[in-house]
């Protein structure tokens, strides 16, 4: 009895040992679906963790191998010119405004942080404080300047004044003690503020009445340049044009009276020019003349440039006692030339090619 039951047990053993021993070893076989979600599961983190790495190496790399540049002084530049000096030395710049104690400040640097001579790695950021003028700009004091003088200074501050101050032409010009040329009266006044577009009228002397000057010399000067020298002087004027030889095409050749001799203020300038050889396409020179009754007195002239886009543009604007009126000029081909005395149109001229001008 108990050799068949140890016997039982015995077989019982056997049975669930054989039957653990099949489950331990037997292995499910996976899917299809399942092999291929956990290919695309580690090909994704793969890539990611390669882009990871990627992506650090090289902002390393960066870092490390932008060069060191020294910052240059623009203290005192203009803002264009400041810009173009960062840029050349491969650093940007950020513009701060504010006010400053001077007018002709305006679009200047004032200061500058990092400071100058500091080393900098390249692509920086550079803060440029720039003036934008004086909290109220205001109107100089004139008088007594050469008109001339003024207008070359005018030209030199141009990105200051260019929005709010123009002279207006021809000046008034009157007999005085004073010097030919110098500024007697200004209107507006000096101190008045400038806010919008201003006018600037000038009374400007012509001498001593019965006064001589020493003549200008325009012999080999681009025809535009003396034109508008002889202008500003206040000077009568008569300009023809030849074909001699000699002489730089496009300049004046001769002129009458000569070169430095003493002659009284209103003595008619002749000047003559040598037509320009080298003429670009779609434009034309030539000179406008036109014969004027004698006035009593200095009347105002404005010629007007209408391009063929119908933009108006004053050429140039002056005083004139009558007799031959002569216009230079170099404008495209189908525009009009607009000559008005004292607001009166008297000329309209059509450029045109290849017909001459009369």
């Amino acid at each position: 009895m108990n050799h068949e039951t140890d016997n039982m047990n015995n077989n019982e053993n056997h049975g669930a040992g054989g039957f653990f021993k099949k489950k331990r070893f037997s292995k499910k076989p996976q899917s299809q679906e399942s092999r291929f979600f956990r290919m695309v599961l580690y090909f994704s983190l793969g890539t990611i963790g390669a882009a990871l790495l990627i992506g650090i190496v090289t902002f390393m790399i960066t870092l490390e191998g932008n060069e060191e540049t020294m910052v240059p002084d623009l203290r005192g530049m203009e803002l264009a010119n400041a810009i173009i000096e960062l840029q050349d030395k491969a650093l940007y710049g950020t513009v701060q405004l504010r006010y400053s104690n001077k007018l002709s400040d305006k679009g200047t640097v004032l200061g500058q942080d990092p400071i100058p001579g500091a080393v900098v790695k390249a692509k920086s950021e550079i803060l440029l404080r720039v003036s934008k003028g004086a909290a109220v700009e205001k109107l100089d004091d004139f008088v007594g300047w050469n008109v001339s003088e003024l207008e070359t200074h005018l030209k030199s501050l141009e990105s200051v004044y260019g929005p709010l101050l123009k002279l207006q032409k021809p000046y008034i010009r009157v007999y005085d003690e004073s010097p030919a040329g110098t500024i007697l009266e200004q209107k507006p006044a000096p101190g008045t503020e400038l806010t919008v577009l201003t006018e600037l009228e000038l009374v400007v002397s012509r001498g001593p009445e019965g006064q001589s000057t020493e003549v200008k010399d325009y012999v080999d000067m681009e025809w535009r340049r003396a034109l508008s020298e002889i202008v500003s002087a206040g000077h009568p004027f008569v300009f023809t044009m030849t074909n001699q030889e000699e002489g730089e095409p496009g300049t004046v050749v001769s002129q009458s009276p000569n070169p430095e001799n003493e002659v009284p203020t209103e003595t008619l300038r002749q000047l003559m020019i040598k037509a320009p050889e080298e003429v670009e396409e779609g434009y034309r020179f030539g000179i406008i003349e036109r014969e004027l009754p004698e006035y009593p007195v200095h009347v105002p002239v404005q010629v007007e440039l209408i391009r063929t886009s119908g933009e108006k543009e004053t050429l140039i604007s002056f005083n004139h006692k009558g007799g031959l009126l002569t216009i230079p000029y170099l404008e495209e081909v189908g525009s009009t030339i607009v000559i008005q005395i004292d607001g009166e149109e008297i000329v309209r001229h059509r450029v045109q090619d290849p017909n001459i001008d009369t």
